[in-house]
Protein backbone atom coordinates (compact mmCIF):
# COMPACT_ATOMS: atom_id res chain seq x y z
CA UNK A 1 0.00 0.00 0.00
CA UNK A 2 1.30 3.69 -0.89
CA UNK A 3 2.58 5.62 1.78
CA UNK A 4 -0.14 8.58 1.32
CA UNK A 5 -2.90 6.06 1.87
CA UNK A 6 -1.70 4.87 4.90
CA UNK A 7 -1.40 8.35 5.83
CA UNK A 8 -5.08 9.02 5.00
CA UNK A 9 -6.46 6.05 6.98
CA UNK A 10 -4.11 6.80 9.86
CA UNK A 11 -5.94 10.41 9.65
CA UNK A 12 -9.54 9.67 9.26
CA UNK A 13 -8.99 6.61 11.72
CA UNK A 14 -7.68 9.74 13.92
CA UNK A 15 -11.22 11.62 12.80
CA UNK A 16 -13.52 8.69 13.20
CA UNK A 17 -12.05 8.08 17.14
CA UNK A 18 -12.42 12.06 17.67
CA UNK A 19 -15.93 11.70 16.96
CA UNK A 20 -16.14 8.67 19.24
CA UNK A 21 -15.24 10.35 22.01
CA UNK A 22 -16.97 13.42 21.87
CA UNK A 23 -20.21 10.81 21.47
CA UNK A 24 -19.19 8.98 24.51
CA UNK A 25 -18.51 11.84 26.66
CA UNK A 26 -21.20 14.19 25.96
CA UNK A 27 -23.94 11.42 26.72
CA UNK A 28 -22.27 9.67 29.63
CA UNK A 29 -22.13 13.46 30.94
CA UNK A 30 -25.56 13.78 29.98
CA UNK A 31 -26.63 10.38 32.38
CA UNK A 32 -24.67 11.74 34.84
CA UNK A 33 -26.61 14.50 35.17
CA UNK A 34 -29.91 12.98 34.89
CA UNK A 35 -28.94 10.64 37.80
CA UNK A 36 -27.28 13.62 40.31
CA UNK A 37 -30.35 15.58 39.55
CA UNK A 38 -32.25 12.56 40.98
CA UNK A 39 -34.62 11.91 37.74
CA UNK A 40 -36.15 15.18 38.18
CA UNK A 41 -35.24 16.04 34.70
CA UNK A 42 -35.40 14.63 31.02
CA UNK A 43 -32.57 12.60 30.04
CA UNK A 44 -30.92 13.19 26.55
CA UNK A 45 -28.63 10.99 26.68
CA UNK A 46 -28.67 9.17 23.19
CA UNK A 47 -30.58 5.59 23.68
CA UNK A 48 -27.59 3.47 22.13
CA UNK A 49 -24.98 4.83 25.49
CA UNK A 50 -28.16 4.36 27.39
CA UNK A 51 -28.67 0.82 26.83
CA UNK A 52 -25.22 0.33 28.31
CA UNK A 53 -25.35 2.50 31.21
CA UNK A 54 -29.04 2.46 32.68
CA UNK A 55 -28.41 0.50 35.31
CA UNK A 56 -24.74 1.50 36.06
CA UNK A 57 -24.11 4.01 39.09
CA UNK A 58 -22.39 7.32 39.14
CA UNK A 59 -19.72 6.14 40.41
CA UNK A 60 -19.33 3.05 37.98
CA UNK A 61 -20.42 5.68 35.32
CA UNK A 62 -17.43 7.90 36.60
CA UNK A 63 -14.77 4.90 37.03
CA UNK A 64 -16.27 4.40 32.93
CA UNK A 65 -15.06 7.88 32.22
CA UNK A 66 -11.53 7.49 33.67
CA UNK A 67 -11.49 3.96 31.75
CA UNK A 68 -12.39 5.79 28.34
CA UNK A 69 -9.96 8.79 28.86
CA UNK A 70 -7.12 6.39 29.16
CA UNK A 71 -8.79 4.54 26.31
CA UNK A 72 -8.50 7.37 24.13
CA UNK A 73 -5.28 8.40 25.24
CA UNK A 74 -3.62 5.13 24.46
CA UNK A 75 -5.04 5.83 20.90
CA UNK A 76 -3.67 8.93 20.25
CA UNK A 77 -0.51 8.15 21.01
CA UNK A 78 -0.50 4.84 18.66
CA UNK A 79 -1.89 7.31 16.25
CA UNK A 80 1.35 9.74 16.87
CA UNK A 81 3.44 6.61 16.32
CA UNK A 82 1.98 4.88 12.94
CA UNK A 83 2.17 8.04 11.45
CA UNK A 84 5.92 8.75 12.82
CA UNK A 85 6.89 5.45 12.16
CA UNK A 86 5.54 5.84 8.06
CA UNK A 87 7.41 9.36 8.30
CA UNK A 88 10.61 9.04 9.97
CA UNK A 89 13.82 6.84 9.58
CA UNK A 90 14.48 4.08 12.55
CA UNK A 91 16.83 6.66 14.29
CA UNK A 92 14.61 9.52 14.15
CA UNK A 93 11.45 7.22 15.33
CA UNK A 94 13.22 6.85 18.28
CA UNK A 95 13.93 10.08 19.08
CA UNK A 96 10.45 10.70 17.94
CA UNK A 97 9.16 7.90 20.63
CA UNK A 98 11.09 9.34 23.43
CA UNK A 99 9.74 13.19 23.09
CA UNK A 100 6.01 11.64 22.05
CA UNK A 101 6.09 9.68 25.14
CA UNK A 102 7.86 11.75 27.85
CA UNK A 103 6.12 14.89 26.55
CA UNK A 104 2.93 12.66 27.09
CA UNK A 105 3.71 11.58 30.21
CA UNK A 106 4.37 15.20 31.73
CA UNK A 107 1.25 16.67 29.76
CA UNK A 108 -0.87 14.09 32.47
CA UNK A 109 1.62 14.76 35.25
CA UNK A 110 1.38 18.79 34.85
CA UNK A 111 -2.64 18.27 34.58
CA UNK A 112 -2.72 15.66 37.74
CA UNK A 113 -0.55 18.03 39.77
CA UNK A 114 -2.81 20.89 39.30
CA UNK A 115 -5.69 19.21 40.05
CA UNK A 116 -4.32 18.15 43.07
CA UNK A 117 -3.01 21.52 43.76
CA UNK A 118 -6.63 23.11 43.12
CA UNK A 119 -7.88 20.75 45.98
CA UNK A 120 -6.06 23.12 48.17
CA UNK A 121 -8.52 25.71 47.56
CA UNK A 122 -12.22 26.99 48.20
CA UNK A 123 -14.80 25.01 46.01
CA UNK A 124 -14.76 28.23 43.17
CA UNK A 125 -10.69 28.10 43.07
CA UNK A 126 -11.07 24.35 42.93
CA UNK A 127 -13.42 24.64 39.93
CA UNK A 128 -10.80 26.85 38.17
CA UNK A 129 -8.39 24.38 38.80
CA UNK A 130 -10.66 21.00 37.80
CA UNK A 131 -10.92 23.02 34.65
CA UNK A 132 -7.32 23.17 33.69
CA UNK A 133 -6.47 20.18 34.37
CA UNK A 134 -9.21 19.23 32.30
CA UNK A 135 -8.34 21.04 29.07
CA UNK A 136 -4.70 19.48 29.50
CA UNK A 137 -5.98 16.07 29.64
CA UNK A 138 -8.46 17.10 26.77
CA UNK A 139 -5.11 17.77 24.74
CA UNK A 140 -3.88 14.20 25.37
CA UNK A 141 -7.35 12.43 24.25
CA UNK A 142 -7.40 14.06 21.04
CA UNK A 143 -5.63 14.05 17.28
CA UNK A 144 -3.66 17.77 18.60
CA UNK A 145 -1.19 15.84 20.87
CA UNK A 146 0.21 13.63 17.83
CA UNK A 147 -0.71 16.27 15.26
CA UNK A 148 1.60 19.22 17.27
CA UNK A 149 4.46 16.72 18.75
CA UNK A 150 4.67 15.40 14.86
CA UNK A 151 4.62 19.17 13.66
CA UNK A 152 7.40 20.17 16.22
CA UNK A 153 9.47 17.68 15.97
CA UNK A 154 9.49 17.99 12.01
CA UNK A 155 10.04 21.73 12.40
CA UNK A 156 12.82 20.90 14.37
CA UNK A 157 14.59 18.53 12.21
CA UNK A 158 14.01 20.95 9.33
CA UNK A 159 15.59 23.78 10.89
CA UNK A 160 18.75 21.43 12.07
CA UNK A 161 19.19 20.34 8.64
CA UNK A 162 19.11 23.60 6.80
CA UNK A 163 21.40 25.20 9.89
Amino acid sequence: MKKKVKYVLIILFGICIEFLRDYCFININLQIEYLESNLNVFNYTDSKILYFLKSMSIKSIINLKWILSLLFILFYFLIGLAFSYLSFDSKKYKQFLKLFSYGGLMIIFISLVIFAFGKLFSLENQMNFYYVSLELSHFVQSSLYPISFLLIFYANNKLKISS
